[in-house]
């Protein structure tokens, strides 16, 4: 009896031990975020001054009444990891990068955020003249300094007017303006005996007549990531997955009300399972330089 006494009293203790374990790993894991995702309104002014409203869904945890920012910071996107760097001590992270930050004291545990933006000027990316593959390395830190969390990084192209990609130069885009209508999607449709998507795009243009442009649908993960490629006619200069119309208008003021183009399912790689994407669409110039972004579009492809 004394022995089985004895088991059952070890048995407890070892489960109050075990209790007392998880609790500490759990305290101990500290202030932390899950991410969800983040979408860009680009040519937005604020307070006359424009530039790209930047959102992001996110979930922060174990950080009730805590002082921190939304730090987003700026690089190129290339293998280097090279940041941009601040040239007016304007928009400037403490080691003197391109920065912007939004500051955050969750009154919750957890607490949702489902739509915190933030305003970056164009601007203030202190670039000169031309066009760029950057990205946005998205993080929670403490207002008094250190990471809490990385969100994301995000991928974007940028073009500063008075780029002169090509010979001769390219036009001013300040000058040329899109407005949207509407994009669809037409899903598992053939295109010489190949299986895939057609994708429409319904808007105007303006300030373009004559020049040699693109409807430009670029693919992305739902967290922003760029999907990749090496299919030739189905990738940007910098790789990304995408697809291009040719467009050249006609008229000082022209409408496209189904320009369209197939891209094959072939050319996704992706792994197995359903795939939440988002295609990207942009009119840009044909010899290289973002005139526009049109719309997101989000979709899912299961392989």
């Amino acid at each position: 009896m004394k022995k089985i006494l004895l088991t059952s009293a070890m048995s407890i203790l070892s489960l109050c031990s075990c209790l007392f374990l998880s609790a500490t790993d759990i305290k101990a894991t500290g202030p932390s975020a899950t991410f969800e995702k983040l979408w860009i309104d680009y040519d937005v002014y604020d307070n006359g001054v424009k530039g790209m409203k930047i959102h992001v869904r996110f979930t922060a945890i174990d950080m009730l009444n805590l002082d921190a920012y939304l730090a987003i910071y700026f690089k190129y996107d290339d293998e280097l990891d090279e940041w941009l760097m601040d040239k007016n001590d304007k928009y400037t992270s403490t080691d003197n990068y391109v920065a912007v930050y939004r500051s955050i004291k969750p009154q919750y545990n957890p607490a949702v955020y489902d739509d915190l933006d933030v305003f970056m000027p164009y601007d203030e990316l202190d670039l000169d003249p031309g066009m760029y593959d950057l990205a946005m390395d998205v993080k929670l830190i403490y207002k008094a300094g250190g990471a809490i969390s990385k969100l994301t990084t995000y991928y974007f192209e940028y073009t500063k007017p008075g780029s002169t990609t090509a010979a001769g130069g390219t036009p001013d885009a300040s000058k040329i303006t899109a407005t949207f209508k509407d994009l669809w999607v037409d899903f598992d449709v053939y295109e010489n005996d190949q299986k895939g998507m057609r994708i429409h795009a319904k808007f105007s243009v303006s300030n373009m007549k004559n020049i040699d442009g693109y409807l430009a649908f670029y693919f992305e993960k739902k967290d922003g990531e760029r999907l990749k490629s090496t299919t030739t006619g189905y990738k940007s200069t910098s790789g990304q997955l995408a697809v291009y119309k040719l467009m050249t208008p006609a008229y000082d003021a022209t409408d496209y009300n189904d320009l369209n183009t197939f891209i094959p399912y072939s050319v996704f790689n992706l792994p197995t399972g359903r795939n939440d994407l988002k295609i990207d669409a942009d009119i840009i110039y044909k010899a290289g330089g973002m005139i526009q972004h049109l719309k997101y579009f989000d979709f899912w492809i299961t392989k």
